[in-house]
């Protein structure tokens, strides 16, 4: 009797309560999450697909409404419980980000972990960097996350499952009705084929489209006894990875793998069907006296004894009534929907950039709530002729303007007898005298003189648009300036 209630309490413990405790349960994860779980926020990505706006500045520091786009992953994981989060960031650029979140409402503890600025390091690389702060399970969160969807229902059946990996997917979209100023140009989405089997919620395969040619060749393992197989097209991977502590020892050994989402998140699901060899190998000493073991094999690291086993035998949530739980295999991957209601979307490229700040204002009490204002107190706000403007930090907006449906970004300055309309001013940008901009994004620390008319246009970082120009439909940028040449 004492085992079993041994056996049952463990089990309760991974999730395994009957529908009466649900309340119950909800609240310990609630209360718990911090103390079971750290937090990683990778905030080192160099903004390859922004090139348009981003310039020289941090791309976790792009403007979204009041806040640099960093801001909404660690609003999200402070509104869940977690009072301390590991960022990770590029060595020189630690101090700008350190001191563009001491200026926002944060109350969580920040700590930064910097890769080498000079190295070519992918997500896995930065995780295997950062290896010896890793002490136990942990979320990793992309900086470029915006959204309010709850994290609960992850965490949950991370638990339930006792699985190496949970991660959290959108509906794709959010973008789609949101047209891009400059020259007429099709965006073409990148896409990823996601397989989840419809009952269970666990992993197939995850690829991306542009890999598949013509057809897409399914295994038969997949199918045989698991039920059906679901393949999606237009779900978005939120980068939000609930994982293991011992994934990040299984990766540190794989050296070759760079990154996460291409290549060790795909690794990882494929080792699900591996199974441990008939007989245990043992340990074997070199002639140099070197202990050796077989550290290639997944199934190394994952921690399943006897008791595990007759945990996993007994918990309500291993879906396996008649048969071996989970079909016998040890490390379990999941890929849970996000609801359709929810806000979510990935700021990875200068179109999704656009149609957050575009539609950030109607989403805002049900993103952030009402306690966080669109006006930040920072911003010094002089004109009488505004209508649904958002403004960041120390953004100076001047008298004698008119001010509609704009964003404008930290430290940017509208100057008097102006009309900006449905624009996006980023950060340290200027706006002289007597200007109409319609329409158009102004890249950070650009500058835009006096007289000047621009409609649909998008103006590149750092470029100066002269006195009385008149463009529609152009993307004017300092990389014009420079000739490409290719030498054999």
């Amino acid at each position: 009797f004492f085992f079993f209630f041994r056996l049952h309490w463990i089990s309760c413990l991974r999730g395994s309560f009957c529908a009466c405790t649900l309340f119950s349960r909800n609240y310990l994860y609630f209360c718990e999450t911090m103390a079971e779980f750290q937090a990683v926020v990778f905030a080192a990505g160099r903004g390859t697909r922004l090139p348009e706006v981003l310039g020289d500045a941090p791309k976790c520091l792009l403007p979204v409404g009041p806040y640099p786009l960093i801001w909404y992953p660690l609003n999200l994981l402070q509104q869940h419980n977690f009072s301390e989060v590991i960022v990770v960031v590029l060595e020189q650029e630690k101090l700008e980000i350190q001191s563009a979140l001491e200026n926002t409402p944060l109350k969580l503890r920040l700590d930064y972990a910097t890769i080498p600025s000079d190295g070519d390091f992918g997500t896995a690389d930065s995780l295997r960097y950062i290896y010896d702060k890793i002490k136990s399970d942990f979320l990793v969160v992309s900086c470029d996350l915006v959204s309010n969807v709850s994290l609960y229902p992850l965490i949950n059946k991370f638990r339930e499952h006792d699985a190496a990996l949970a991660m959290l997917l959108f509906p794709s979209g959010f973008e789609s009705d949101v047209v891009m100023p400059g020259p007429k140009s099709k965006h073409k989405p990148e896409r990823d084929l996601i397989g989840i089997h419809a009952a269970t919620q666990r992993l197939a395969f995850v690829s991306a489209a542009s890999d598949c040619e013509e057809t897409l060749n399914i295994q038969r393992h997949l199918l045989k006894n698991r039920g059906r197989l679901d393949v999606y097209s237009r779900l978005v991977d939120a980068h939000v990875y609930v994982l293991k502590k011992w994934v990040i020892d299984y990766l540190r050994r794989k050296e070759n793998i760079s990154t996460f989402k291409g290549e060790f998140l795909p690794h990882l699901i494929k080792k699900q069907h591996s199974k441990r060899p008939p007989k245990t190998v043992q340990d074997t000493t070199s002639e140099v006296g070197v202990v050796t073991k077989n550290e290639d094999h997944v199934l190394h690291y994952v921690g399943h004894t006897i008791l595990d086993q007759k945990i996993t035998q007994t918990s309500l949530f291993n879906q396996s009534l008649s048969q071996s739980p989970y079909h016998g295999d040890i490390v379990r991957c999941y890929g849970i929907q996000a609801p359709r209601d929810a806000i979510g979307v990935r700021v990875n490229n200068t179109l999704s950039f656009l149609a957050i700040n575009r539609k950030l204002a109607s989403i805002w009490n049900n993103l952030c709530g009402e306690k966080h204002p669109l006006i930040s107190p920072g911003a010094v706000v002089k004109s009488t002729q505004t209508k649904e403007i958002i403004a960041a930090d120390n953004a100076k907006l001047s008298e004698k303007t008119s001010l509609n449906f704009s964003v404008f970004g930290p430290n940017c300055i509208i100057s008097p007898k102006n009309i900006v309309a449905n624009s996006l001013i980023m950060s340290n940008a200027i706006v002289e005298e007597g200007c109409n901009i319609d329409n158009c994004i102004i890249g950070h620390r650009a500058q835009v003189k006096s007289g000047s008319v621009l409609k649909n246009c998008i103006i590149g970082p750092n470029y100066v648009v002269e006195e009385g120009t008149h463009s529609q439909a152009v993307h004017l940028s300092n990389a014009d300036q420079f000739m490409e040449i290719d030498i054999q």
